[in-house]
């Protein structure tokens, strides 16, 4: 039995087995279902040569249509800025993160923050509760496994009226894409839509 097909097959089944993984499993013969992390292959992708031309000046291009191993970097929270301090939040509290990226993997963030009087920042609190605002935030556990700081989403532990505008920078080796073509070949049809986050096309 050939070690690869040449169709890219909803199933896996024409993947390398080796390297038979996706964002949704992992079936590699050798390494079994830890063949999905950065240390082995990553998401393997059939990518056609369609993908591979569309997919020209993005990070996940590879060197040549085929089956390519996909390595998305992940990381910690490593800063949260404030561009707006929203209005309405009462009481101190945390900051509670959603990771609806494409590997949505981030978990364990612990962010807390501390509010005062948005006109007088000395004073803890106003009578006037539009006025509340976030005042500090402090990451006492930026977590791990977060991938693409853009596609965070977040809010508060408490009642709101607005919600605060935030930027989150995060650490380690997130935001960084890696490729590798395992299998170089141009003949590659049919399409696992799981991949089109990254390879459009079929």
């Amino acid at each position: 039995m050939a070690l690869w097909k040449n169709k890219d097959f909803v199933t896996g089944n024409g993947k390398p087995l080796f390297a038979n993984t996706s964002n949704a499993y992992s079936n590699s013969t050798i390494n079994g279902t830890a063949a999905n992390t950065n240390q082995y292959y990553g998401i393997v992708a059939g990518v056609s040569a369609n993908e591979e031309t569309l997919s020209a000046g993005k990070a996940q291009h590879p060197s040549h249509a085929g089956w390519v191993s996909l390595k998305v970097g992940t990381g910690p929270i490593k800063s949260i800025g404030i561009t707006s301090r929203g209005t309405g939040i009462n009481s101190a509290g945390y900051i509670l993160v959603n990771d609806p990226s494409v590997l949505g993997q981030g978990t364990g963030a612990n962010i807390s923050f501390t509010i005062a009087n948005s006109q007088n920042s000395l004073q803890s609190y106003s009578s006037n509760s539009t006025l509340n605002a976030i005042s500090t935030i402090t990451i006492v556990n930026g977590g791990r496994l977060f991938s693409n700081a853009s596609a965070l989403t977040y809010t508060t532990n408490g009642a709101n009226t607005t919600l605060p505008v935030l930027s989150i920078t995060l650490g380690g080796r997130a935001g960084r894409i890696q490729t590798e073509t395992l299998v170089a070949m141009g003949s590659i049809t049919i399409d696992d839509p799981r991949d089109n986050v990254f390879f459009t096309g079929v």
